[in-house]
């Protein structure tokens, strides 16, 4: 399994319309053979911070996924909104199971 942690800032001005296009690919990602968990979150301190989470089953799906029209779409208009800081991380996962917290 593959997961993917991302943090995109952006300049204020482009927060509005980057939620618009990221709405409109969350759906027919999940569709996408391979996809576990596909998810955008606002940072809670700062409005302009977006954290994507992503879940792969493997490589081939992720790049498949990267190739799908809705994304290359979403990444073209990426290219118009500024993205003032981006910091992207894939994991390569062996195992994966619940977090058991301890007992208070």
């Amino acid at each position: 399994m593959l997961a993917i942690s991302a943090r995109i800032e952006l300049a204020a001005k482009d927060v509005a319309a980057y939620i618009a296009a990221a709405q409109k690919i969350i759906e027919p990602t999940h569709a996408e053979p391979g996809c576990l968990l596909y998810s955008f979150a606002i940072d809670v301190n700062h409005s302009n911070v977006f954290w994507i989470t992503e879940q792969w089953q493997d490589e081939s799906d992720l790049w498949a996924h990267l190739g799908m029209p809705h994304i290359v779409e979403f990444l073209t208009f990426c290219e118009t909104v500024e993205i003032t800081d981006m910091n992207v991380i894939k994991f390569e996962v062996s195992a994966a199971g619940p977090l058991e917290l301890p007992e208070s």
